[in-house]
């Protein structure tokens, strides 16, 4: 992978590792093969927003369809990517009306304006979770026809995935790691229900991490994503089917969270916080879609679907209640994941340290604002039934490290009420 740091000159530094697709085969009937799928180009640091245009001319691009929402667009970001374009004497269409946790309908009105728009040459998404995953999801529709529930979990689907644009990812809040991941998620309301789509191709050719894109986020959107980012790191780290590379990384994402994400959110303009945490969210957006998740977003994804509560935040009401469940099998890990953000290990043993990581990541989301129970979110106890109905659809109840029963799940919802 090639990794390009600083303003506008590239530099032959090298991150991480170069791609290639991820899979688990078996070898010889008993030894497992993991291979690693991740960008082909990053560019970070400040002013790395004017990589675009190199990224461009790498792929001979001379009409770009950019997708947004109207807040990076008010915040003035989408014109400083369009500026960025209008050096490179490129054509743009733009679709800015992405939502909050976007919809089938939304998939749709974003696949139709990229159809209108006419043929394009690369694929551009400036946003958060929500707008890199509408845009993987527009390509999909655009350039595959049919419907994004066509394409639904990417195991099963009705159709395949035969063709898709290049993609050049902008994340504007750091959190979600789509722009490192091969999901898209999205929402089916009559369903009351979040899915996702899964695809090699959906992980972008490049990814740009500038921080001065995100210094405009809020406070709660910083706290919100910023847990995101921290629980797809722990999960990804725990999880049943972790690899030295996926571990390394995730290590790495939790401890720069743990180190950063109270100053992002106290003091919004600090470059150096805002760098730090688009990287740690990438690194976990690397680490779960090489790996997998947990009973974290099992639980917190039924919520969100229900009730259109921000995942960040009920991924981060989970969190620390299923550390606690999950420690007994990753011990060790929990006592490493106590370190990483900050517990200092003494003479009082693996055991005692690890019970220390659920308590960090709880002071966490204290000291930043984050809600602490369901119940400030909206959730009713009546409704906890057909959560768990629509938990107990998710594959991630296979990427726990521990096995988990309806009856636990539900325990755990009590717990966090």
């Amino acid at each position: 992978m090639e990794c390009f740091a600083g303003d506008s000159e590239r530099s032959d530094t090298q991150l991480l590792i170069s791609p290639v697709r991820t899979f688990r085969v078996r070898v010889n009937m008993s030894e497992n093969v993991s291979k690693l799928l991740i960008p082909p180009r990053v560019y970070l640091g400040p002013r790395s927003l004017e990589m675009v245009k190199h990224a461009a001319s790498d792929l001979r691009a001379r009409k770009a369809f950019v997708v947004t929402d109207r807040e990076v667009k008010g915040a003035g970001l989408l014109e400083q990517l369009l500026g960025k374009l209008d050096q490179a004497s490129i054509k743009y269409g733009v679709f800015d009306e992405t939502e909050p946790e976007p919809t089938v309908k939304c998939i749709e009105d974003a696949s139709a304006a990229m159809i209108s728009f006419g043929k394009a040459d690369v694929l551009m998404s400036l946003g958060g979770g929500s707008v890199m995953d509408t845009a993987k999801s527009a390509n999909i529709v655009a350039m595959n026809g049919g419907s994004i529930l066509d394409y639904e979990d990417g195991i099963s689907a009705q159709r395949k995935v035969r063709k898709l644009l290049p993609q050049v990812a902008i994340p504007t809040t750091a959190g979600t790691g789509s722009e490192a991941t091969v999901w898209a998620v999205f929402i089916d309301p009559e369903r009351r229900f979040k899915t996702a789509v899964q695809d090699p191709g959906l992980i972008p050719e490049y990814v740009v991490l500038d921080p001065e894109m995100s210094v405009t986020m809020p406070p709660k959107v910083t706290a919100a994503t910023g847990m995101d980012a921290l629980t797809h790191a722990i999960e990804a780290y725990v999880c049943a089917s972790p690899n030295p590379l996926t571990e390394a990384m995730a290590e790495r994402a939790i401890k720069i969270v743990s180190e950063n994400l109270r100053v992002a959110v106290k003091r919004g303009r600090d470059l150096d916080a805002r760098m730090n945490m688009l990287l740690a969210s990438y690194m976990a957006g690397v680490a779960f879609s090489n790996s997998s998740l947990g009973i974290v977003h099992t639980l917190a994804e039924a919520i969100g679907g229900y009730y259109r509560v921000p995942h960040g935040v009920t991924n981060s009401l989970m969190l620390p209640h299923v550390m606690e469940f999950n420690r007994s099998a990753r011990v060790a890990k929990f006592a490493r994941i106590a370190e990483l953000m900050g517990q200092r290990r003494d003479m009082r043993g693996v055991q005692e340290q690890s019970l220390r990581a659920a308590q960090a990541a709880r002071r966490l989301s204290k000291d930043i604002g984050m809600p602490q129970r369901l119940r400030e979110v909206g959730v009713l106890v009546k409704d906890f039934p057909a959560l768990l109905e629509i938990a107990n659809k998710w594959a991630n109840l296979s990427g726990n490290p521990r096995e988990v029963t309806y009856e636990q799940l539900e325990k755990l919802y009590n717990r966090a009420y």
